[in-house]
This record gives C-alpha cells, sequence and structure tokens, in this order.
C-alpha cells in the first residue's frame, strides 16, 4: 500500500509541477482529457454490445456407392412409394415412373438435343468480369467425361465439365503467315490430299474456298494475313481447326510465324469443373435431388462457379403434347401461368425465392409488388379441371440462393418449343458496383462478389396423378411443413375474428423557431387505448399494440424493454395488461430487432450496420414515388425517417437482452425476423443469407420458446415460430403471362396458423374485398388505427396512415366484424377441402363440414356455371347438410 501511495503521490506531483510550468498546455491537455473522458463514456455501450461469429454454412458429403458401366443402358437405381427411378447411363437423363399410373417424368425435354437433354447447367464468372455457361450434355455426355455409382435408393454422378478441345482460332491458326507456308502447306496440302483420296473432293473445296475467304495476300508485307479484326465466324474457325490437322500445321510451326512477324499467340488455359449429383427416391416415392456445393471443383482459378441450374428440362412439354395446362408460381399469394401462352414481348419470368437479391435493388423502388415467400413451383398437365399428371418442386435446402425460371411454350416461335419451370442456385453472388454511387450517372463499375458458398443445394419433386389439382399440391406441401417442421394442423372453430394493429409512440420531425428537431409522441396512450378496448367489446379481435419500447416505432436499438415514455405510465399499462387478460384479447406489443432509426443505446452503424456489396452501411426508407429511389435526402414535401439493419453478428445479444427486460408481455409482435432476407456483405467479415437464416431461426427460436408471436408477413418456413401471420397477400404481381391469382399461400397456412389480410382501411379496394378473403379462406379482416388526429402525421415518414383514426372507423370495424361473423356461423369450421378458380377473379372454396362458398372479387356481376348471378365484391354460401 505504502508503495501503491508512493506512486500516486509522485504522479500527482509531476502533473502539479507540469501545470505550474505549461499554462497553455495544462488547458490543452485538460481539453483533451475532458473529450476523451466523454468519448470513453459514451463508447462504453459501443463497445460491450455482444457479438458473435454466425456458424458459417457446410455442405454434407456424397454417399459412397458402386460404380455403374457408362455402357449399362437404361437402369433401375430405387423403387419406393410406388415410384421407380431409372438412370440412362449413355445419356445421363433420369426418369420417374408411377407404378399404378404408368405416368413418367423424364430430366430431357422430348424430341430434343444438345442443352435440353441436359441434367444440370453451371454458370461460371471468369475473372474477366464476363458469365459463361455449360451444362452436362454438350460439356460432359459428349465427352464421356462422367461417372455413375449406385447408391442408397439412387444414383450418384460425378461429373466433369470441360470443353473439350480449344475451339480459339488463333491457338491453332497465325494473324499472319509466309506466302509459301499458305501456298504449299495450306493450300498445296489440301489439293495433294483431295488427289490421294483422302479428302472428300467437296469438303475439300469447302476448306480451300474457306481458307481463301479467311486469308487475303497481304498488299504491304510478303505474307497472308487474316482478314477479320476479330475472330472468324464459328463455322470457319472449325474448319481452319481441322485444316491445320489435316495438313500438319503444328504450334511449333504457329510459334515460328508469331516471331518471323511479331505477333504474339496466347494460349488460354480452359475452364474445367468438377461436381457431384445424387438422385434418390425416399420413402414417400419423392425425388431428391442434392449437390453439395462443396464438391463443386474449379481446375482453373481464373473460373468461378457462380451459378447450378438443377434438372432444367424436368418435365418440359411441347404444344403438341398438352394443349393446356399450368405452372403454378409461388408470386405473392400466388399464380397460375397457362402452357403455350408464349408472349414475344415479355421477358421470361426469373425471379428470387425470399427476395434474396434484396441487397443488389434495394436503392430502387421494386419492380413487381409481391415476393415470392414459398420456395415452391409446380406443373399439372392437362385441363385445370381433369389434368392427367403433376408434380410439384420444392428447393428443401439452398433456397435463399435460389431463382425461379419458368418458359412458355409458343406454337409459332422456334425459340419458345417447351413449356418447363426450374430452380438455378446461386453459388456465388455478385454485383456491378458504381464507383460513384448507385445514383450516379457515370458508368464506371468494378465487380464485387463473395466467393463461393458451401451449402447444400437439394430439390424434392413430389408427384401427383389424373385429377390432380393446385389444392391438391398446396395440401402436399402443408403435409411437408407439418412433418418436416414438427408442425400440428389445427383448424380452430372457424370462428370470426379481427386484427386491430393501434400505433402507439413514435418520433416526428418538429420545428422550433424553424429549427427542426425530434419530438416523442403517442398516437394512441395507453389510456387511450383501454378506451378504445372497452369500445370494441361487441367485436372479437386480437391486438398488436406499436411502438411500445425503446423510444417508440422508429425506436433505438432494442437492447432492452424499456418502456416509451410518451404513451405513459406503467402502471396504466399493466391496467390494459390486465383488461386484456380478463377479456381473453390476445395483445401482442410489437417489436422489431434489427431495425434502428435512431443511433445511441449502444448502435454504432459504422460498427453494427449491415453493409452492402459497396461496403456501404445499409439505410434504408420509404421510396419516393416519383423517383422511385431511396433517398431521404431529396425533398418532396415529406421527411423520410431511415433506418439501418443490425448486422447479424449482433442479433443474438440484442434478443437476449430484449427479453430479460420483456418478461411480463406474454405475446410480441415481431415485425421484421420472420418476414426479410438477412445477410451482411461487409468486407472481409461477410454473413451469407443462409447463414443470415439460421440466426434469424435461432433467435425466433428463443423468442417462441418464450412468447407467443404474432409474425409479419413471414416466409413459409418461419410459420413455425408464430401463432398468428399478418398482413399476407391475396394478390400476385400480375406478370403478363399470369392467367390466374389464386391463394395458393393462404391453403397451405390454412391449419398450421392464422392469417389476416393487409389493412382494409389503408387500401384502395373496398372493405368487401377482405370480407370475401374471410368468406373464401378463413382470414382474420385487419384494420391499423390511431387515437389522436392523424393531421399531425402530415408531411411525416407517417403520412400515409391518413386513414387510421379510430373515431372515424369504429363503425367500419363493427360492421366489417358483424357481416364477417354471420358468414363464418353459416360455415361453421375453418378446415378448407377444396378450391378452384370458376373464371377470372371468381373462386369456389368448399370446407369440412359441407359448406360451398363462391366469391366474386370483381366489379360486375357474374354468372355462376349453374346460373346463379353473383353481384359485383359479392359472395354466395351453399350450407353443408
Amino acid at each position: 500500500m505504502a508503495a501503491i501511495r508512493q506512486i500516486f503521490q509522485s504522479i500527482s506531483g509531476f502533473l502539479k509541477k507540469f501545470y505550474d510550468r505549461h499554462t497553455i498546455r495544462r488547458i490543452v491537455l485538460t481539453i483533451l482529457a475532458v473529450i476523451l473522458l466523454v468519448y470513453v463514456i459514451i463508447s462504453i455501450p459501443v463497445w460491450t454490445l455482444k457479438s458473435e461469429r454466425p456458424e458459417a454454412t457446410s455442405s454434407r458429403q456424397p454417399q459412397e456407392g458402386t460404380e455403374i458401366s457408362r455402357e449399362a443402358g437404361k437402369v433401375t437405381v430405387a423403387q419406393s412409394g410406388g415410384k421407380t427411378l431409372t438412370v440412362d447411363t449413355e445419356s445421363m437423363t433420369i426418369e420417374v415412373k408411377d407404378e399404378t399410373s404408368g405416368n413418367t417424368f423424364s430430366s430431357a425435354a422430348k424430341g430434343s438435343s444438345g442443352s435440353e437433354l441436359a441434367l444440370l447447367a453451371l454458370t461460371y464468372l471468369g475473372e474477366d468480369n464476363n458469365l459463361y455457361e455449360w451444362n452436362s450434355y454438350d460439356n460432359s455426355i459428349l465427352f464421356s467425361s462422367y461417372s455413375l455409382y449406385q447408391i442408397n435408393n439412387g444414383v450418384r454422378i460425378d461429373i466433369n465439365l470441360n470443353e473439350g478441345e480449344s475451339n480459339r482460332f488463333y491457338e491453332y491458326m497465325p494473324k499472319k503467315m509466309r506466302i509459301d507456308v499458305y501456298e504449299e502447306i495450306f493450300e498445296g496440302g489440301l489439293k495433294r490430299l483431295m488427289e490421294e483420296g483422302t479428302l472428300d473432293q467437296a469438303v475439300g473445296e469447302r476448306y480451300l474456298t474457306t481458307l481463301g475467304l479467311v486469308y487475303k495476300r497481304s498488299l504491304t508485307e510478303e505474307c497472308y494475313a487474316v482478314t477479320y479484326t476479330g475472330n472468324p465466324p464459328v463455322s470457319a474457325t472449325n474448319q481452319m481447326i481441322e485444316v491445320t490437322k489435316l495438313v500438319g500445321y503444328d504450334t511449333d510451326m504457329l510459334m515460328e510465324d508469331a516471331e518471323e512477324f511479331g505477333f504474339s499467340v496466347t494460349f488460354t488455359e480452359p475452364a474445367e469443373f468438377d461436381l457431384t449429383v445424387e438422385l434418390v427416391l425416399d420413402d414417400n416415392g419423392d425425388l431428391v435431388v442434392h449437390v453439395p456445393s462443396g464438391s463443386i471443383v474449379s481446375h482453373n482459378d481464373y473460373y468461378t462457379p457462380q451459378s447450378l441450374t438443377l434438372l432444367p428440362n424436368f418435365g418440359a412439354t411441347t404444344v403438341d403434347e398438352y394443349e393446356e395446362g399450368y405452372i403454378l408460381l409461388p408470386d405473392g399469394s400466388g399464380a397460375l401461368a397457362a402452357f403455350n401462352s408464349y408472349l414475344p414481348n415479355v421477358t421470361d419470368y426469373k425471379r428470387p425465392y425470399y427476395d434474396n437479391d434484396f441487397f443488389s435493388d434495394y436503392y430502387y423502388m421494386p419492380e413487381y409488388s409481391e415476393e415470392l415467400y414459398m420456395p415452391v413451383y409446380g406443373m399439372l398437365y392437362g385441363p385445370s379441371e381433369n389434368a392427367r399428371k403433376g408434380f410439384l418442386a420444392i428447393a428443401e435446402e439452398g433456397a435463399r440462393t435460389a431463382y425461379l425460371n419458368v418458359k412458355l411454350a409458343s406454337p409459332n416461335a422456334d425459340s419458345a418449343k417447351y413449356n418447363k419451370a426450374y430452380n438455378s442456385f446461386e453459388i456465388t453472388q455478385y454485383k456491378r458496383v458504381k464507383i460513384n454511387g448507385e445514383y450516379s450517372s457515370s458508368s464506371g463499375t468494378y465487380l464485387v462478389n463473395t466467393g463461393m458458398q458451401d451449402l447444400d443445394l437439394t430439390m424434392r419433386y413430389q408427384f401427383y396423378g389424373k385429377g390432380v389439382t393446385y389444392y391438391d399440391m398446396a395440401r402436399g406441401y402443408q403435409a411437408y411443413l407439418a412433418q418436416s417442421q414438427g408442425m400440428p394442423v389445427e383448424y380452430g372453430d372457424g370462428a370470426a375474428k379481427m386484427y386491430l394493429e393501434v400505433v402507439g409512440g413514435l418520433n416526428i420531425t418538429s420545428r422550433f423557431v424553424g429549427i427542426p428537431y425530434s419530438k416523442a409522441y403517442s398516437m394512441t396512450d395507453y389510456e387511450e387505448l383501454l378506451t378504445m378496448m372497452e369500445q370494441l367489446e361487441d367485436v372479437d379481435y386480437l391486438m398488436q399494440y406499436d411502438g411500445a419500447f425503446n423510444g417508440g416505432w422508429n425506436n433505438e436499438l432494442n437492447r432492452g424493454g424499456d418502456l416509451a415514455g410518451q404513451n405513459g405510465s406503467r402502471s396504466r399499462l399493466k391496467q390494459v395488461l390486465s383488461y386484456a387478460e380478463e377479456h381473453q384479447i390476445p395483445l401482442y406489443m410489437q417489436v422489431a430487432l434489427s431495425q434502428i432509426w435512431e443511433n445511441g443505446n449502444g448502435f454504432r452503424a459504422s460498427s453494427h450496420a449491415v453493409r452492402d456489396y459497396a461496403n456501404e452501411e445499409v439505410s434504408l426508407s420509404r421510396y419516393q414515388l416519383v423517383l422511385g429511389i431511396l433517398n431521404s435526402a431529396l425533398s418532396d414535401g415529406m421527411t423520410h425517417d431511415d433506418y439501418y439493419l443490425l448486422s447479424p453478428r449482433f442479433l443474438s445479444g440484442v434478443t437476449d437482452s430484449f427479453l430479460k427486460d420483456a418478461d411480463q408481455y406474454s405475446r410480441l409482435a415481431v415485425s421484421d425476423l420472420a418476414g426479410m432476407y438477412y445477410a451482411d456483405y461487409r468486407y472481409e467479415n461477410y454473413v451469407s443469407g443462409e447463414t443470415g437464416n439460421k440466426v434469424l431461426e435461432k433467435n425466433l427460436e428463443k423468442l417462441s420458446g418464450e412468447k407467443e408471436l404474432a409474425l409479419t408477413n413471414p416466409h413459409i418456413d418461419k410459420l413455425k415460430y408464430g401463432s398468428v401471420a399478418s398482413d399476407v397477400s391475396r394478390e400476385s404481381s400480375d406478370y403478363a403471362t399470369f392467367a390466374a391469382t389464386i391463394p395458393f399461400k393462404q391453403l397451405v397456412m390454412n391449419g398450421l396458423i392464422d392469417y389476416t389480410t393487409e389493412d382494409v382501411n389503408l387500401s384502395s379496394k373496398n372493405a368487401s374485398y377482405f370480407v370475401l378473403q374471410a368468406a373464401e379462406l378463413g382470414s382474420f379482416p385487419k384494420f391499423i388505427l390511431t387515437w389522436e388526429n392523424v393531421d399531425v402525421l402530415k408531411n411525416s415518414d407517417f403520412s400515409y396512415l391518413y386513414s387510421a383514426q379510430f373515431r372515424l372507423l369504429e363503425e367500419k370495424i363493427k360492421d366489417v366484424y358483424q357481416e364477417c361473423a354471420s358468414i363464418r356461423s353459416r360455415i361453421g369450421t375453418n378446415e378448407i377441402t377444396g378450391h378452384e378458380v370458376i373464371d377470372g377473379g371468381v373462386y369456389h372454396t368448399t370446407y369440412a363440414g359441407g359448406a360451398e362458398v363462391y366469391v366474386n372479387y370483381n366489379l360486375y356481376e357474374v354468372t355462376l356455371p349453374d346460373g346463379t348471378q353473383l353481384p359485383a365484391e359479392g359472395y354466395l354460401i351453399k350450407e353443408g347438410k
């Protein structure tokens, strides 16, 4: 102790002498010390924000097997669930046969050649920033560079993709050649071969003609020179390469000509890839196709595998085979595209599942109104009322790297010969980043790519027989989800319910003597919320309360569960919670754990925010409708609040600390985690979409383990974490080739989770549109509400809540509920047992109790098949016996 005391005395003595002698310096030193102390105090929460390194994905090892000869022909490799799987060892064609119906499904398009016979295709990226594509037929089958192995209930195929011999012109032929080489070796050599009878006369004459077109005698040099500024046409190149072999012009001669005439010869190192694909029948007779991306090996570092297309021709059919049929797409609620409906001026449909290209184009307003939140597609062969067969394809693993591709046939276009759908998987994500910013007019870019991801790419194909409908596929997918995710199928009593989202605390921009500042405000405080609940005592509803935590709706980091003070006292909130419990009103307190509007509370964007391909912090706000861009700095008469996304590395720590403070709330409305694509493109610390999804699942599992959750528009694989899904659209993006929009998503969710409509009062559609959804699908109509007058939100980021004031909507809410209650009491159950499209906007639902419901979403009257008139936006219920 004495020694420590002596040290302190020495230090204090030194400082006293320093301050006595250096007045200016001591002032500066004091200021710097204060600044340092303030910085340390401010940074303590930042430094203590808990982080973790998310577990990276890794693929499974391929199965061991017994080799099958490439000359074996058509071999049966599996029989299960009434299906037989065969492989043609000479073409790599896979076929599944249903032994009961005799239906077959092949991986090769009928009557096709080349790429239409391919089992898969690989797109790869060169260091020249160009993309190239190879397929298993042209780049493996034709060179016999593959091996087949019998594995448990299936086949493993090891594929080597290569280009065979090079077909690059200047690796065989010189830019310039001596006159004697041209006349004696090439021209003379071809003539001698024709005279000897070694070379067919007609073929030789064609080669001589091509030679004369490719080379002309130079007017300035004693040589023959290539007449093309670039490469000659492919046909000419192929002929000249064959000529070099015939006349014996080899690499040594080429280098001699190069040295004499001073041109360089570049031999490009060719691309070559190895990969493995496994195809098995499971116990149900489903075909499961698996490619571990870890098995994809590039023999040349110059080329990086970018995307893999699996079974691009599976189930492909022509106009002649099927005049009618449909491709099922998971666009929004779902859609059907009719066979043979190709439109020459419409781009083929290609879109990502789960919005996995979000960080490539988030700067611009989405091109489509709906996303693909179910990683499935299907094909139904034949008329909708009597299809002959069908299959449903499910992206079982790797879906957050996958794209859905749809091609339609045309009787008049050779380029559109087949109807088909397939998935491609991005093994390496990339983007061309603008040097001067995304909105710059400069065209200068640089390429950023993530490198190869090591993950499993797995497709499952379920097969259906005669009479299959999209409803059957919805039930098949539902059963798959229930089994694979351990979800019970429960339909409840079918009673009508409403879902009411109430806006509480938020921050809006106000001004003091013209100076803007952020003002805390409550659109519905606890006392007003309680009054609202009391006035709705005759309505059966679920309620969500927004803006309760950490400053309000546009919140700080949700590091804890601090209540937003503008909503009222904690004791008043307890009264609200007690009232809700007493009257059996499920009350969900809203939280968005990944979204941060305000710096502070331990959050620093440079350290904690998700970054995009340009390594910039991702800052999001509402899009400006006029320009369609994401930029809060531009003025359009409104204030655009922007927010950051928390990096996946910090989400678990934030969730843990929030749950510690939120133990008194039994229900939470999680408005972000279940419906977002989550990745971080920070340089040197990349988190892929698949890894980010594991982080989401980990935290949703924590939350659902302690709370009952309401999930906003969840991805289909997140249903297991919630008790209700809100804001579920009944629309598709209405792509030009769609024949009908269908509620495929709701049919899948029926029995797995309760679901709501989108907001009745913020829609351009009539309230009857949402009543029809309650009748057709058992959806809960949803309203978003405020107690206070919404005029205060004018010119703010919340101005879209222009029609949310409760006092103006109270009677409408009650009217909608009463009508839904009348409808649901007549139906008596939520269990849907059938669904079909009658006509455009007209649908027929069958319920378990025998009730049948016809709905007409059109703004005009329609006539049903039995002659019954159905009014505009009307419904008809035929009750069961």
